[in-house]
């Protein structure tokens, strides 16, 4: 990988071309205090503009804390707290403007691997609180902020300046079985492959001449000569028939998961065009986030040394359950 290719790939620099063809998306720009929040070691502790949603419970709450260790917390949480508050009201906007539920990225990576902490182990964001739960968890997003050319082979030599972007994308239910990553190799299509790689989906393999079709049309209606990349990855999500939606792209190589290839294979240029997934339930793989281990915070609250972020954590989690009761009723 080259780092102009890894820069290609970044959701700014692709997003107007192809915005008609993927998924509705706002793009805000990462002040620099942001990201610094954001790489702080320590505790985790929410911006200021998050108080309200976290401490907004009926006196029954309150009832394990006097008013004095209140107080207390209280005090010491907000002598530690950062403010974003032109940041935080542009997320704000966007979250009524989706109709309170996004999807969040920065310029390459999701916080997936942090869907420990999200409500109903979902990266789905409902509020502020938990957008920056999810951000400041991630190392994903952590690799974005410090690592993004860490295996491209010239990146001793080039040094670009990047205007880190938090991307706000419109909530979407998306069945994983819908979701395909196709490898492009002197713009053309060499491979697809199944996305989810630890699941076995029946409508795959019934579907799969009509699937390879629709994907292989809308590369070459859409994407083809079009990406400045010669050799790039890109995600689709194959919604129905004659219905595909770009979610990404991606650097070519090993940064970017191959899931049913190897690289070795895909950069053979011998190698004819395959889609390739699971057949049977025996060609699943384990799932690829399954060995992100608990972060320390995690820690501090399961035992408690930490009140501060022991409460934003529990009024967060009330505040979702009692969501969800509305839903219901």
């Amino acid at each position: 990988m080259l780092v102009e290719e890894v820069m290609r790939c970044s959701f700014p620099a692709w997003y107007k071309t192809f915005e008609k063809v993927t998924i509705p998306s706002v793009c805000v720009p990462l002040p620099a205090a942001v990201v610094d929040y954001l790489l702080e070691d320590g505790q985790l502790v929410l911006p200021s503009e998050c108080n309200k949603e976290n401490y907004d419970c009926g006196e029954d709450d309150y009832d394990e804390f006097g008013d004095t260790e209140w107080d207390q917390v209280n005090q010491e949480t907000e002598l530690s707290q950062k403010t974003f508050p032109e940041f935080s009201a542009k997320i704000k906007e966007s979250l009524v403007n989706f109709g309170g539920e996004m999807f969040i990225k920065l310029n390459w990576s999701s916080p997936k691997d942090a869907t420990w902490v999200g409500f109903n182990n979902s990266i789905r964001c409902t509020s502020l609180s938990q957008l920056y739960l999810l951000l400041k968890s991630s190392d994903f997003i952590a690799h974005d902020l410090t690592l993004p050319f860490k295996f491209c082979e010239d990146n001793l030599e080039q040094k670009p300046s990047i205007e880190y972007t938090l991307v706000l994308r419109d909530w979407m239910d998306v069945n994983p079985g819908l979701e395909f990553r196709c490898f492009v190799v002197g713009q053309e299509l060499k491979a697809v492959s199944q996305r989810d790689d630890s699941s076995f989906y029946d409508h795959i393999l019934k579907q799969e001449e009509s699937i390879r079709r629709d994907i292989i049309t809308f590369f070459r209606e859409h994407i083809q000569d079009k990406f400045p990349s010669e050799n790039y990855v890109f995600d689709v999500i194959r919604s129905r028939k004659d219905k595909v939606i770009l979610v990404d792209f991606n650097p070519f190589g090993e940064t970017t998961d191959s899931l049913f290839f190897t690289w070795d294979e895909l950069k053979d240029e011998s190698f004819e065009f395959e889609f390739r997934f699971a057949t049977d339930s025996s060609g699943v793989q384990p799932h690829p986030l399954r060995h992100y281990s608990i972060p320390r915070d995690f820690v501090d609250l399961s035992t408690g040394t930490d009140p501060a972020k022991l409460i934003d954590f529990l009024n967060l989690k009330t505040r979702q359950a009692g969501e969800e009761d509305s839903d219901s009723e």
